[in-house]
């Protein structure tokens, strides 16, 4: 996957979008919870709020600084994946809250690492190809 100091670079700064990314995310979404509630519609209203915003800031980075490529193309796919994303995360968040009843921000967390490299993987290969 990685294959020279170039990658090693990219990999780095798309850790370091990703991260400051996830923090406005998980933080939006913990206010967002804490205004509407826990019930499934308020999870999936704070998960699209949250997600809206940060990818706006996400996709301005990644575009810019890390691959270094921005076009019509790139945009739509890229936001095309938050929606995937978006749909994935709050099901999953949704359904586990559920059945194990913590607060739904670590459960949050917990999914967001989990699609973190697909993302990658996914925005490298198809996205900012």
């Amino acid at each position: 996957m990685i294959k020279n100091k170039e990658e090693i670079k990219r990999v780095l700064k798309y850790i370091l979008s990703s991260g400051t990314s996830f923090l406005l995310d998980i933080g939006l979404f913990t206010v967002f919870t804490f205004l509407f509630g826990k019930d499934t519609k308020a999870i999936f209203l704070s998960t699209i709020l949250a997600r809206v915003l940060s990818s706006i800031y996400n996709y301005y980075i990644n575009s810019k600084i890390v691959f270094q490529k921005k076009n019509k193309k790139s945009m739509l796919g890229y936001f095309t994946l938050v929606v995937v994303q978006m749909i994935v995360s709050a099901s999953l968040v949704s359904f586990v809250e559920k059945y194990i009843k913590i607060f739904p921000t670590f459960i949050k967390i917990m999914i967001d690492i989990m699609i973190f490299i697909v993302n990658y993987i996914v925005q490298k290969e198809i996205i900012f190809k």
